[in-house]
């Protein structure tokens, strides 16, 4: 189907949408709402029923409203907690529905039945519903008794990983033994720099590094986290998963936390065996020095009914040895965060938030490719600050307004002294990093969404939803590098002549990002039918701002002061969004649902800092390498191979805004109370992708030609030998590269996958999610920039995984102690042999075998939980014993992809000479199993 059709589809079904109405999908993405029918005996709906809310998470404690013609009454806004419903009319006995559960992002139905009384009498109804029946979205709740009662790695990446129902990390977690870097992640194949991530209604994801965050999260601080993947909410902006998270605001009485956790080296096994320790793998690689995470919290009322108060902090520290480096990455975390809630009157409510946190970590970017020299220093500096006003216009108008300012210090020290070295035949780094990276990041953010309930009739009942929110995103880069060169060498090969990379490095470069957002919907419910349509219009603009660095010492004639720069780029877009959702039996107990979605990719001032003639450029060349030192001095600058960077590079006018096309349709079932089992099946394509690609130069240019491919035993002259054929440049064309960022097919994919989830509240001593995915992302190229590129470019992402199952529960035994686990298995990486050659334009990597003609071993993991209650005059202590990987297992999930050789560490040889093939060889493994002791005090 077409960019135009399926626009065409989408708009002229919520057009239609809103000719004949409909109830809203998702009253606040941060918050919850409760939506009441009252209806008599014989079904007939009641209009005029006082509905009123009670529950310790209001400030005030109450709210009260009116049912409409249709018997129907809306609470929009609601924070996250457990309320009791009263529904009361003269002449009827008055119903009370206690336990009702509010979640984040979800409506929760509630159907009141009242029946004549003579005099006044009430019923009472306990339990809450588990189906929203009005909303498609696809989404896992995770709630406290999910975050606090199951094992699990306290950091939000650890948590999607094992709890999230066919959501892919780049990276297993281990009890937390990754904790100190943030992982990418996918869902449903958009890629990792589409998510979202909202804390308290708004958005703290990274503007540079988007898809990440400028943050690491207080992981108790959490009041409940809404995890969607689909289907998603008109108010979040791209495809991708969409953390939603909410922080405790404090009770209406004064309460605490106080927490520790802690393993280490006396607490866990080892799980390198003797094939491991010839490759090289220390005894302890992989495995934890330490890790503790200590948290203290405070809530409550500061003037009751009026004003309310939570603090927190934590101090987290994560200390593990990496495979084959030689010292421990350490990663020391200390945060604190304030929250205010003032309840200005019975219709405004302000709520005020702070957060800092400082993030140190001396030795960013550890790795088996890397010495202690060529990694950075990081010591970060976060600071959020965030405002917001909900506010009841009248009964049936609602506001909720927000505004925030994040600003991220990110700086990656160079640590070593000497030139960069990198060897093309290990992807060895040696002697200092490529470069130094000075970050500033700024986002200023304000949103507004007003809800207005049309005042229902027997035709139906209509809500409406319109918003607008604004980012301002502004980024300042520093980069510097060691004699402002990069060298490469093969030392594999003695004919291959290395290279010299020259930068025009110090840079001082800044870029911004601004974006607005329009968006409406109307929601329209018929009986046991709900449609919602809407449309969201987008201005997205990258720009340069006037700037300038200091000289350079290998371009010392090239411009160093530029003018602003605007529209690079500069977009106006329509998504449109339509969903239905019928209940099939009346009652909320099985809906069916589809959807058809388009969202818009983020633009991150990546994009034009890529095309700043103030940011990085470099001409690379043949090094002369005189005195064989393997350190660059003048007079070894041989010829001229290829230019590279924003001086080269322009964006094309015509370029047009990625997207993500979204088809989708399932069915939710509540087997029993508070048991939830969903279906869904999802169609994706990521169009409109876009990429830097080489027009400087012809198809002429480039002549095909073949080399000895030593096939997967790395070794020339046996049997496995082939050939491999590839793109030489001319030598006349050398140095006449010239790029575009534009649009191109080659980088499309698309995802088809079908999932199946089952899901438990904590009720009658145990809960439960669990799920189970089958998929395939497939994409055409992961990048485009020249013909080698592309060469054997279509397979699955590394992200992709065939099957995925996950499951994590909790079962609670007598005298308060409870058992819970995780238990995650899923289909191995996709991995793709590679091949570097030398050409004359330099250095030439190329995929030997299709995309993911590979895949490694699959993943299994389990984790176990035993934890006691104990109850000390009105407070509670908490005992927990976890154990990570209880199997131990050792799977390798990164692993060389070079083609060649690699000698062995020690031991008995293996192949020729004491050599093994480098394809395969495991640079990463799953870590050992460890135990952790946890616990906790409330008070």
């Amino acid at each position: 189907m077409s960019r135009m059709d399926f626009a065409t589809l989408i708009l002229a079904a919520a057009a239609g949408a809103a000719l004949v109405g409909a109830r809203p999908a998702s009253a606040q993405t941060q918050t919850g709402s409760i939506l009441i029918k009252v209806a008599d005996e014989q079904g007939a709906v009641l209009p005029g029923v006082t509905v009123i809310i009670t529950s310790s998470a209001l400030v005030l404690e109450r709210m009260t409203g009116t049912t409409d013609a249709t018997g129907a009454y809306r609470f929009p806004s609601l924070p996250p907690g457990l309320y009791a419903v009263r529904s009361e009319l003269p002449g009827f006995r008055t119903v009370m529905h206690e336990g009702v559960i509010v979640s984040t992002g979800q409506t929760t139905p509630v159907e009141a039945v009242l029946t004549v009384a003579a005099v006044q009498e009430s019923v009472t109804v306990t339990g809450s519903a588990t189906i929203d029946t009005t909303s498609a979205n696809v989404n896992v709740m995770l709630n406290q008794a999910l975050l606090q009662k199951t094992p699990g790695g306290r950091d939000i990446w650890s948590l999607v990983e094992y709890k999230v129902p066919g959501l892919i990390t780049n990276r297993p977690d281990v009890g937390g033994a990754a904790g100190g870097l943030q992982a990418a992640f996918s869902a449903r194949g958009t890629p990792n720099g589409q998510n979202v991530q909202h804390l308290n209604g708004i958005n703290v994801g990274d503007p540079a590094a988007i898809g990440f965050t400028q943050f690491y999260y207080d992981f108790d601080a959490f009041e409940e986290i809404q995890v969607s993947t689909g289907a998603h909410d008109l108010s979040v902006p791209s495809g991708g998963v969409f953390l939603n998270m909410v922080t405790k605001t404090g009770g209406d009485v004064f309460a605490g936390r106080g927490a520790f956790f802690w393993q280490g080296d006396p607490t866990q096994g080892t799980n390198v065996d003797a094939d491991l320790s010839r490759l090289g793998f220390a005894r302890d690689a992989g495995a934890v020095k330490y890790i503790s995470d200590a948290t203290l919290q405070l809530g409550g009322p500061i003037v009751p009914r009026k004003v309310r108060l939570f603090t927190a902090f934590r101090d987290w520290r994560v200390h593990v040895n990496v495979p084959a480096f030689a010292e421990v990455e350490q990663t020391n975390i200390t945060s604190g965060i304030g929250n205010v809630t003032w309840q200005v009157d019975r219709n405004n409510k302000v709520t005020g938030f702070v957060s800092r946190q400082y993030y140190k970590k001396p030795n960013r970017g550890a790795g088996a490719l890397n010495e202690p020299v060529s990694v950075w220093n990081e010591d970060d500096v976060t600071s959020i600050y965030q405002a917001l006003w909900n506010s009841v216009l009248t009964q049936r108008l609602f506001m909720d307004a927000r505004v925030s300012y994040n600003k991220l210090f990110f700086p990656l020290f160079i640590k070593g002294d000497g030139q960069s070295l990198f060897d093309s035949s290990t992807g060895f780094r040696s002697r200092a990093n490529s470069d130094e990276n000075i970050f500033t990041r700024r986002r200023l953010q304000a949103s507004a969404t007003m809800q207005y309930f049309v005042e229902g009739s027997r035709l139906g009942r209509h809500e409406l939803r319109w918003g607008i929110d604004h980012a301002h995103a502004p980024t300042r880069t520093t980069v510097n590098r060691n004699d402002d060169v990069n060298l490469t060498f093969d030392s594999a090969s003695t004919s291959a002549v290395p290279e010299v990379q020259f930068f025009n490095s110090p840079v001082d470069s800044r870029s911004t990002v601004d974006a607005t957002a329009l968006f409406v919907q109307d929601t329209f419910s018929y009986k046991r039918l709900t449609v919602s349509g809407g449309v969201r219009w987008e201005r997205i603009e990258g720009y340069l701002p006037e700037q300038g660095s200091p000289p350079s010492r290998w371009f010392p004639d090239a411009e160093r002061r530029f003018g602003s720069i605007r529209g690079v780029p500069l977009w106006h877009d329509l998504a449109p969004r339509l969903s239905i959702i019928y209940d099939l039996s009346g009652r909320g107990r099985t809906i069916v649902k589809a959807a058809a979605a388009r969202y818009l990719h983020t633009l991150g001032t990546g994009t034009p800092n890529s095309v700043n003639p103030n940011f990085t450029a470099s001409e690379t060349y043949q090094w002369l390498d005189r005195n064989g030192d393997l350190t660059f001095q003048d007079g070894e600058r041989g010829n001229l191979l290829g230019r590279a960077g924003a001086l080269l590079t322009s964006i094309d006018p015509a370029i047009e805004r990625p997207r993500t096309d979204e088809l989708l349709a399932g069915v939710d079932h509540e087997l029993f109370a508070n048991t939830r089992l969903s279906a869904v099946f999802t169609y994706r394509q990521e169009r409109n992708l876009f990429g830097s690609i080489d027009v400087g130069l012809p198809g002429s240019a480039y002549r095909l030609v073949t080399r000895v491919d030593p096939g997967r035993d790395g070794q020339e002259g046996t049997a496995d030998d082939g050939t491999a054929s590839l793109f030489d440049q001319d030598p006349s064309t050398l140095g006449q590269n010239r790029f575009v960022v534009t649009n191109t097919p080659a980088l499309n994919q698309l995802y088809r996958g079908v999932e199946v989830t089952a899901s438990r509240r904590l009720s009658a001593r145990w809960q439960m999610l669990a799920g189970y995915t089958a998929s395939q992302t497939i994409v055409n190229a992961l990048v485009a920039q020249n013909p080698n590129t592309l060469i054997n470019g279509r397979g699955p992402v590394a992200l992709d995984r065939t099957h995925t199952f996950k499951v994590s529960g909790t079962y609670i035994f007598p005298r308060e102690v409870a058992v819970s686990a995780n238990v995650r298995t899923q289909t191995g990486e996709p991995v793709t042999r590679q091949l570097r050659y030398r050409l004359t334009q330099g250095f030439v990597t190329i995929n030997a075998e299709p995309r993911g003609s590979v895949r490694l071993d699959p993943l299994t993991s389990v984790d176990l939980r035993i934890a006691k209650t104990v109850r000390l005059r009105g407070r509670e202590l908490d005992l927990m014993l976890d154990a990570y990987n209880l199997t131990n297992a050792n799977t390798a999930w990164e692993v060389q992809t070079l083609t060649g050789r690699r000698a062995l560490a020690g031991g008995p040889a293996i192949g020729e000479a004491g050599e093994v093939a480098q394809f395969l060889l495991p640079t990463q493994i799953l870590a050992p199993r460890i135990f952790r002791l946890g616990a906790t005090f409330r008070f």
